[in-house]
């Protein structure tokens, strides 16, 4: 756990450039609130199940937002600098933590089957290529153009596989990344000991992830890039407004055009999809990516604009995002934990769930505990000035 305590910025520069951050934890946070609601599901609820294969459900949208808000993230932590040392011991902690989450997960499962890819570990992969990609460029067109490069990339290499497939269609029995991350991992170790057909934190997955986070330093740097017009302005309205408003617009814009356009190729279509993280997908999420940080942007003004009501309003929003590592992977976690089944065969949430006449009763009512629960950690750590981070 890191110790960070900011002092307060006085200067224009200085002043933008917290505010920016703040409206990045800001959209965190709202990602989060969605996250932490999930989550704490007690009771089947079939809306909250992922996508089978070639479709999107609301609960698809909320790592990929993580994702994409982090390649933001990464923007500003890579803007002057990148520490390879600090950057490779952050990606090894993950990649830790990620197996042992994986073991806890699946505790009857032998060394021989554990399962080596995981969500921990496809952030570890990012944040190294991330990285890398800093020492190449540090701006924003720069970061456009790896993103449509990225993109295209990806679609392409999709859309060939597809034409090996019946009807050129993908399907789980006919894509890349069943038999690519079983040459690379082994069957026994990826999703579902292979049986699934493919990985969604395989290889295939990560390429595709690369694609949110490119979209989302892109957007990093587009916000880093006027941070001194805006210091400087008298306007209530971010200076950004104009540049996002093209940014979602180029980024729906190539989905649209990598998803409807002709088939890549002779290939096969490439729809908006969480399985196998397609490009349309990860760009349609990263415009919804962006419209968050707009709108961050004009509910925290800077400081010179900002009252103490508006501070104390948007605080809870502002210290879930700060502590967006510890929340997400450790409700995650804990919910695993209380959903497991104790010696006299029930689990904590059961228990839980028998005290209420119905069930959803008690869905609501846990819900909202472990909201609150999750908000006032938070924002105790962030009023102490403490961090998660691996």
């Amino acid at each position: 756990m890191a110790n960070e305590r900011a002092s307060v910025a006085v200067n224009g520069a200085a002043t933008a450039t917290k505010s920016r951050i703040d409206a990045l934890d800001w959209a965190r946070g709202w990602m989060l609130v969605a996250s932490l609601g999930v989550n704490s599901a007690i009771i089947s609820i079939p809306l909250l199940d992922h996508a089978r294969w070639a479709s999107v459900m609301p609960i698809d949208f909320i790592f990929p937002l993580f994702v994409t808000l982090a390649g933001c993230g990464m923007a500003f932590a890579f803007h002057r600098r990148v520490e390879p040392w600090g950057v490779l011991r952050r990606a090894l902690v993950l990649v830790v933590l990620g197996l042992a989450f994986n073991a806890v997960v699946d505790l009857t499962a032998s060394l021989s089957e554990l399962r080596f890819t995981g969500v921990l570990q496809l952030y570890a992969v990012v944040i190294v290529v991330m990285a890398l990609l800093h020492l190449v460029t540090r701006s924003w067109r720069g970061w456009a153009l790896l993103t449509i490069v990225l993109a295209i990339s990806h679609t392409v290499m999709l859309s060939s596989f597809a034409r090996s497939c019946v009807a050129t269609l993908l399907t789980p029995e006919c894509n890349p990344s069943g038999p690519l991350d079983s040459l690379l991992f082994g069957a026994t170790h990826i999703y579902r000991n292979g049986l699934a057909g493919h990985d969604p934190e395989g290889i295939i997955a990560i390429m595709g992830a690369l694609v949110s986070t490119a979209a989302g330093a892109t957007l990093g740097h587009l916000i880093l890039r006027f941070r001194k017009d805006e210091a400087a302005s008298s306007t209530r309205l971010p200076i950004t407004t104009v540049p996002i408003a093209l940014a979602i617009a180029a980024l729906l814009g190539l989905a649209a055009a990598l998803w409807l356009g002709p088939d890549l190729l002779a290939g096969g279509p490439v729809p908006p999809m969480k399985r196998l993280w397609t490009a349309p997908f990860a760009l349609s999420i990263a415009a919804i990516a962006a419209l968050l940080l707009w709108l961050g942007q004009v509910a925290l003004p800077s400081s010179k604009f900002r009252t103490e009501r508006q501070r104390r309003f948007w605080t809870p929003w502002v210290a879930l995002g700060r502590n967006s590592l510890l929340a997400y992977f450790g409700s995650h976690l804990l919910m695993l934990l209380l959903n497991r089944s104790l010696p006299n065969g029930t689990s904590i949430t059961g228990a839980f769930a028998s005290l209420f006449p119905s069930a959803v009763l008690a869905q609501i009512v846990w819900t909202a505990l472990w909201l609150t629960s999750w908000v006032l950690l938070c924002i105790v750590l962030h009023r102490r000035g403490w961090y998660v981070k691996p």
